[in-house]
């Protein structure tokens, strides 16, 4: 059990600091982190892993020369923003005013005993050098990055490239080891297969079905643990988060209707089945944040029959805004690929309760909303909720919701540069938290959701903004290789014509319902399907049968009248 008599990150903590004059030594972790409780509380029986915290020579240095300070990554995102070294745990010493001075991950007790030693006295002996390089850093990042005058209609076959280049064609993934499921280039090449000659669905196909397959899924209670140790996806690091499934489930509708694989459908029912059994609060509707890597030996090393007999690990029921928003956003793809109108029921209760009860806040926790507000990251998800579910209840109310986040945004999180700060900023804050942050991926995301907007409202503002925001890191994305997938989604988005699908007929037609489903089985981040139940805007078939008009701009092709020639049409005008 750590000893150390850790503080929280508050202006009085830090007021602390200076009035003592000691440098800070800040913790950041989370709750479902192994390392994190290994640096806590050690291993028993290791030698080497004894518990850094809990080693009474570490917890006396630190109590004698520093101000403590512990962190959840989960909970403060924007700290670890800035701070991060590289992984959990983060160990990173900081001066009394929150300038870093060191940092690293994991850290035994042995090492921690020699760092505490050299960083105090490189405190007090240096003080006077570290106040000018930090003054000179702080004057090197005032030049801010110049926007290009176009946003650069190469970026999707870069970064294609850039995934065919990294995938591993024996294993599916990205890379060697550690392998992670690199999300948003799986949903680039998921949505981009039909648009290049590179074999992009392919290779998102192997790699869902290979994580899918092997021990980076849960076989016995279903869901994707975060990380595979090898490069086969054999050995898992065991904790889930509701991050990824929420995601990866949502990519396995999408890609099982874009890429004709119904097992990748299975494999999304099957972590919904998991998310609502295991991670669900029935009376809100809400899902907790994460289930924890802990007991790896006495539980996920069990055989599957025994585990059945334990109680499962430890689950953080935090709610956390983005990432319940992000479920609504999953339970919407699986409906819109299968028409099971009853999954639809949890995702408006859960998108209802993040819009009374959590927003703008960035989680909820013993009945009240907590933490930073109108954080970037977690307005850009509920955007992307509120339009997908607009876009099977054609209800003005959500999208009036969109909007207003999206106008938040654009007020308060635009960098005039291009982009947007992840949240507000704050001269005032502690630290780097003064500094404004713009990230490319989140810029990207975002810039998406406004694209999407736009095409909702024909409001081109939102739009605009986008564009901006891409043309603002045009000069640097190649640098980012596949981890600019985020970018690479968002010029695509840029770039791909407004295309309408209105489906006219009798509202209460069986073939409305096969219409729509046929449409929501294409892909353009520009696609809008509507229905036409009054004959106002097109006329309907026989007896109120439906027709489907596809336009793209002012133009539209002839309609057709059943949902395989739909989908024909769409592929067709999609694709070029």
């Amino acid at each position: 059990m750590s000893i150390v008599q850790w503080r929280e990150w508050n202006d009085e903590t830090f007021r602390l600091a200076q009035s003592l004059d000691k440098p800070i030594l800040l913790d950041i972790g989370a709750v479902w982190c192994h390392w994190c409780h290994v640096m806590d509380d050690g291993i028993p029986g290791d030698p080497i892993h004894t518990g850094t915290y809990s080693d009474t020579d570490v917890a006396l240095l630190i109590h004698e020369h520093y101000i403590p300070i512990k962190v959840d990554n989960d909970r403060r995102p924007d700290i670890n923003a800035r701070y991060n070294m590289g992984g959990w745990p983060t160990t990173v010493f900081l001066t009394p005013t929150g300038e870093p001075l060191y940092g690293e991950t994991y850290v035994t007790p042995k090492r921690m005993i020699g760092l505490l030693n050299y960083v105090a006295g490189y405190y007090r002996d240096h003080k006077g050098d570290i106040a000018v390089r930090l003054a000179e850093h702080v004057d090197d990042e005032a030049n801010s990055p110049s926007a290009a005058a176009e946003v650069p209609a190469d970026a999707p076959s870069k970064i294609a490239a850039a995934i065919v280049e990294s995938y591993d064609s024996q294993y599916g993934g990205f890379g060697t080891e550690p392998k992670f499921p690199h999300i948003r280039a799986l949903e680039f090449a998921v949505e981009q297969a039909e648009a290049t000659d590179w074999d992009l669905g392919g290779i998102a196909n192997h790699t869902l079905n290979a994580m899918a397959g092997g021990g980076t899924y849960d076989q016995f209670a279903g869901g994707f643990f975060r990380y595979s140790t090898t490069r086969d996806w054999r050995i898992p690091h065991y904790e889930k988060m509701l991050e990824d499934n929420t995601q990866l489930s949502a990519l396995c509708f999408k890609a099982a209707a874009l890429l004709d694989d119904e097992h990748l459908a299975e494999i999304g029912r099957d972590v919904h089945q998991w998310l609502f059994n295991v991670m669900r609060d029935s009376e809100t509707g809400t899902f907790a944040g994460s289930q924890d890597a802990d007991k790896e030996d006495e539980y996920y090393g069990q055989p599957i029959d025994k585990r059945a007999e334990m109680p499962t690990p430890y689950i953080d029921r935090t709610v956390y805004l983005g990432w319940n928003a992000y479920m609504v956003s999953s339970l919407v793809a699986r409906f819109k690929l299968d028409g099971d109108a009853a999954i639809l029921e949890p995702a408006r209760q859960l998108f209802d309760f993040l819009q009374s009860r959590v927003a703008p806040y960035h989680y909820f926790v013993d009945g009240q909303p907590q933490g930073t507000v109108n954080l970037l990251a977690d307005l850009t998800a509920l955007i992307a909720a509120a339009l997908d579910l607009h876009d099977v209840t054609a209800e003005g109310e959500i999208l009036h919701a969109a909007r207003g986040w999206a106008n938040h945004i654009l007020a308060h999180l635009t960098d005039p540069a291009g982009g947007f700060y992840d949240f507000a900023p704050d001269p005032n804050a502690i630290g780097a938290l003064a500094k404004p942050k713009v990230d490319m991926n989140e810029s990207a995301d975002s810039a998406i959701a406004l694209v999407r907007l736009s095409v909702a409202t024909g409001d081109a503002v939102y739009r605009n903004t986008a564009a901006s925001a891409v043309k603002r890191f045009a000069a640097g994305f190649e640098r980012w290789s596949f981890f600019g997938a985020a970018y690479g989604r968002a010029v695509a988005a840029l770039l791909a014509p407004e295309v309408e699908v209105v489906i006219a007929g009798n509202s209460s037609h069986p073939g409305m319902v096969d219409m729509r489903h046929a449409a929501w089985q294409r892909f353009s981040h520009t696609l809008r399907v509507t229905a036409d139940t009054t004959g106002a805007r097109y006329p309907a078939g026989p007896d109120g049968a439906p027709l489907a008009y596809v336009c793209v701009g002012t133009t539209c092709q002839a309609p057709v009248a059943d949902a395989s020639a739909l989908r024909e049409t769409l592929a067709r005008v999609l694709t070029h």
